[in-house]
C-alpha cells in the first residue's frame, strides 16, 4: 500500500503539471496497480469520469460510471462509494480503487467530461449516487436518523474514530448488526453533511 501511494503521488504530480500521461507513466502505474489502472485509464478514454457542475451555485460533484452502475467520487477525501472502497481501501489493503485512480488522473489530465446542470437536478444527482443499502435490510428513515445521531454524540465526545470503533461504540448502547460498509454508507448519505472521513478516521465537519 506505501509503495501504491507514493508512485501514484509522484506520477499524479507529474501528469497534473504537464498533461501528459506518458509511456514510462503507464508502465509503472500498470505494475503497481495491475488492473485497477486499466480499468482506470479505460474509464477515461471512454469518458466515463463525469465531472458535474451546477449552475448558479456552482456547486461541483464528481463521478465515474463503473461496471455495476455510477459512483460518487469526494477527491478531497479520498472517497468513492463502491464496494472495492468499502472493503479494501477502508480496511488499508490498497491505497486506492480504479474509479479513485480514474478521476484523479482524469482531472490531472482533463480529460473529464463536464455535464452542466441547473441546482434543481442535484438532489436528483445524489438520491442516485447516495442510495444507501442498508435500506433494503429494512432500516427506515427515523432508525438511520437514530444511527446518525448516536454516532454524533460520540464523536462530540471522541473525535477521530475508525469506522470498526464507531460500530463498537454503537454496539454499547444496542443499535448491532452493522457492516463497516453499512455503517460507512449511512454516514455518507447524511443530508446534513455532518460526517467527514479522512485516512480511515471518521470525525465530525466543522461546517456542516
Amino acid at each position: 500500500m506505501k509503495s501504491e501511494r507514493r508512485v501514484f503521488r509522484k506520477i499524479y504530480s507529474e501528469t497534473k503539471k504537464t498533461k501528459r500521461l506518458t509511456d514510462n507513466h503507464k508502465t509503472k502505474l500498470t505494475k503497481v496497480f495491475g488492473a485497477r489502472f486499466e480499468n482506470a485509464y479505460k474509464a477515461i478514454m471512454e469518458g466515463k469520469v463525469k465531472k458535474y457542475v451546477f449552475n448558479p451555485s456552482k456547486r461541483i460533484v464528481w463521478a465515474v460510471v463503473g461496471r455495476e452502475g455510477m459512483y460518487q467520487i469526494l477527491p478531497q477525501a479520498n472517497f468513492c462509494s463502491c464496494n472495492d472502497f468499502y472493503f479494501r481501501v477502508i480496511g488499508h489493503v490498497i491505497f486506492l480503487c480504479y474509479h479513485l485512480i480514474a478521476q484523479k488522473l482524469a482531472e490531472a489530465l482533463d480529460e473529464n467530461v463536464i455535464v452542466r446542470e441547473n441546482d434543481e437536478k442535484y438532489e436528483h444527482l445524489m438520491i442516485n449516487l447516495r442510495e444507501i443499502p442498508v435500506i433494503r435490510k429494512g432500516l427506515y428513515t427515523d432508525e438511520l436518523e437514530n444511527i446518525r445521531s448516536t454516532v454524533f454524540g460520540i464523536l462530540s465526545e471522541e473525535n477521530n474514530l475508525s469506522i470498526s470503533r464507531l460500530i463498537e461504540e454503537l454496539g454499547k448502547v444496542g443499535i448491532n448488526a452493522l457492516t463497516t460498509r453499512h455503517l460507512t454508507a449511512i454516514l455518507v448519505a447524511d443530508k446534513k453533511k455532518r460526517f467527514r472521513w479522512r485516512e480511515g478516521m471518521w470525525f465530525l465537519d466543522e461546517n456542516p
